[in-house]
């Protein structure tokens, strides 16, 4: 969403976290990640420390942003909802609202992937709100599959933790698919269409006699 409509308090915050995040990924693909500091990232952005401590908790916080965000609960239940025969396709939805956050810097995107090429461990606190996301939708699935059993795609006798846990799963590793390939070089498409071509590379994988 652009900035024009907003009002200039809001545009101000946007673009001063914005410039905190920027500014501390440069510095580490500049200087290594033991050198920058928050005084030092607060320097380069002419701030208080107290001011970076208003957007950011930590310094890996501002160095590694933000990937996905875990929907309200309320939110995951509607997209679940949007899609009431085809429980994948909603675990589907629930990972692309997730993930809305990471078209609001591109340009970041393509610092912090040489960031995490150099420092693996700052993958650690994504990769630990994609497991929350995982979690949170797995147990809300679960629970819409026992209360409408039809909701079901495997043979009846399945166990619906079962059934939920691996439709995630899948959702999951597709996304995560559809996002590699629109991080490397397809970002004049919209992700969106990138899932359908995802999901059937995966099937013909899965029934590969070879």
């Amino acid at each position: 969403m652009g900035t024009e409509n907003l009002g200039l308090r809001e545009r101000k915050r946007i673009a001063t976290k914005a410039l905190i995040e920027l500014t501390a990924v440069e510095l580490v693909l500049d200087l290594g990640y033991d050198a920058v500091t928050v005084e030092r990232i607060c320097e380069a952005c002419e701030l208080s420390t107290r001011t970076f401590f208003n957007y950011f908790p930590t310094k890996d916080a501002a160095i590694g942003g933000i990937a996905i965000v875990v929907p309200p609960t309320a939110v995951i239940a509607d997209l679940l909802a949007a899609h009431p025969d085809d429980p994948l396709r909603g675990a589907l939805a629930v990972f692309a609202e997730a993930m809305k956050i990471m078209d609001e810097r591109p340009d970041l995107l393509i610092h912090r992937k040489q960031l995490f090429e150099r420092h693996p461990t700052l993958l650690q606190q994504h990769l630990a709100t994609f497991h929350e996301l995982e979690d949170t939708l797995t147990r809300m699935l679960t629970r819409e599959l026992l209360e409408r059993p039809s909701l079901g795609r495997l043979p009846t006798d399945t166990d619906a933790v079962d059934e939920a846990t691996a439709t995630v799963i899948v959702a999951g590793a597709a996304m995560r698919y559809v996002f590699r390939r629109w991080q490397n070089g397809e970002r004049d498409r919209p992700r969106q269409a990138l899932v359908d071509p995802a999901l059937a590379l995966m099937s013909r994988i899965l029934r590969s006699d070879r």
